[in-house]
């Protein structure tokens, strides 16, 4: 017997093991030690969790419904944070899946297009590894599938696929989900609520005549009613990622630079996009594509980065039309085929980091040059500080000299005097970077450096050659590093 959209269940399965495989690595980098200390943090204290970084209570738009439900779970089962997450990550995927599933239905009925447009939201980005929160490629998903981004962007999914529905349907259920879908975005992942606002802006002015005038109000009223309900959160204030500053521009130029080499393949779905522009839903795919390459390209010669984010569904809408014109079988298929095929090709070099992430390390340098590896994202992990975790406790305050070294600690529970991300939510948050430099200074007295650790109740010191503090004895070492602690 055949069942119905066989095709997408098997690639949904495939694509379900490979997360599973990745997960089953335990080798994790980037943000993955912020997101373990506040999914930790929660776990010690749901109703009122210090700060996952400096420790105290700040308004930190990381304690999120996605964290707060990890958190719980890790509790009430008894995980390490580090389990949790990983099984989060293998849901958020198996979530993300079914989403685009949904909201291909509004595009076409053939499983054929769902099939495609996961392909190419996987593959057609560039040839250069690409590895960022919020983004669909598969080096991405390699090292980001367990964060709050990748679930945001299933549930920006849900709530496009309700936004086309009220508009085509006027249904009560689709309108209660433009409450809570996009409260729940804007608190789990702003950055992603930013794209989900600007691509729904795009698809009601693509085609304004298609919402009745009443319809257009219960939008409006659902928009407030979401915002609304988001402030309600009583975990930090929505407002705390908006008034940031320019630190969080700086920190997404990454995003622009070798922009060529990594989203290249986008342009592939182009013509399909022209071409399927009369098509149900075309203008709207269209219209998303073009004001996002447009935002996107005036935010980055005025130098704001964080514009940048809207680059996944930017690619997401080339990506969709690509696999209707191809899924339907539209005019010129075969040979818009066999280019989109050849791209793909070209697309597993962009991929090759998150295809290795999930095989044993001998796999994938029997047969790729060791020198190509090394340029992977992620590629090398640091495990010269592991020797000091028997010897900190959570909520010990240590300060380290490296700012990698700072970030393991957080993830072991382990408070910083400094914040080891960008970290705008502390308020005096230059006097601790100062106090870090001073305590590590060659020049600093010594009285100097124990009063700095007195003030921020600091137990250990860590890293290479560690200043000499009154009442700190060596504890323990391994190679150049060593740590230090109160007596």
């Amino acid at each position: 017997m055949r069942v119905r959209g066989g095709g997408y269940l098997l690639l949904s399965a495939i694509v379900s093991a490979w997360s599973v495989l990745v997960a089953g690595r335990h080798v994790w980098v980037g943000d993955w030690h912020l997101h373990v200390a506040t999914v930790r943090a929660v776990a010690n204290h749901p109703t009122a969790p210090e700060d996952p970084l400096v420790g105290g209570h700040v308004p930190s738009p990381y304690f999120t419904p996605y964290t707060l439900l990890l958190g719980v779970v890790s509790r009430l089962a008894r995980l390490d944070p580090e389990t949790v997450l990983e099984l989060a990550g293998a849901v958020n995927i198996a979530l993300l899946l079914w989403a685009l599933r949904v909201f291909c239905r509004r595009l076409s009925a053939r499983t054929a297009t769902a099939v495609l447009a996961v392909i190419f939201a996987l593959l057609l980005w560039g040839t250069l590894p690409i590895a960022w929160s919020g983004f669909f490629p598969l080096a991405s998903l390699s090292f980001t599938q367990p964060y709050p981004s990748t679930a945001a962007l299933a549930l920006m999914l849900l709530c496009w696929a309700a936004l086309v529905r009220f508009r085509d349907e006027g249904r009560q259920a689709d309108l209660a989900c433009l409450v809570a879908l996009p409260a729940l975005i804007l608190l789990v992942h702003p950055f992603t609520a930013a794209e989900t606002a600007f691509v729904a802006a795009a698809f009601l002015l693509a085609r304004p005549g298609a919402w009745s005038r009443g319809r257009l109000v219960a939008l409006a009223c659902a928009g407030m009613g979401a915002i609304a309900l988001a402030s309600l959160w009583p975990y930090a204030e929505v407002s705390a990622l908006a008034r940031a500053g320019s630190g969080f521009s700086r920190i997404h130029a990454g995003l622009a630079a070798n922009a060529w080499q990594k989203y290249w393949l986008v342009l592939v779905g182009v013509p399909a996009l022209w071409h399927g522009r009369r098509l149900p839903f075309g203008r709207e795919l269209a219209a998303g594509f073009a004001a996002g390459a447009a935002a996107v390209i005036v935010a980055v010669l005025l130098g704001r980065y964080e514009f940048a984010r809207l680059i996944p569904a930017m690619a997401l809408m080339s990506h969709l039309a690509l696999a209707r014109y191809l899924g339907d079988r539209l005019a010129g298929w075969k040979p818009y085929g066999a280019l989109a095929a050849a791209a793909c090709v070209a697309g597993v070099c962009g991929a090759a980091p998150g295809i290795a992430r999930a095989l044993p390390p001998e796999v994938p340098a029997r047969f790729v040059p060791a020198g190509v590896i090394e340029s992977w994202p992620g590629a090398r992990t640091d495990h010269r500080d592991d020797f000091a975790r028997p010897y900190v406790r959570d909520g010990d305050v240590v300060m380290a000299r490296r700012t990698d070294a700072t970030r393991l600690l957080v993830g072991w529970g382990v408070r910083a005097v400094a914040p080891p991300y960008p970290y705008p939510f502390v308020t005096d948050e230059a006097e601790r970077r100062t106090a870090h430099r001073r305590m590590f200074e060659v020049g600093t007295p010594t009285e100097e450096r124990l009063s700095l650790a007195d003030r921020y109740g600091v137990r250990c010191l860590l890293g290479r050659r560690p200043p000499e503090v009154p009442g700190f004895v060596r504890v323990a070492a391994s190679g150049r590093e060593t740590l230090i602690c109160r007596r």
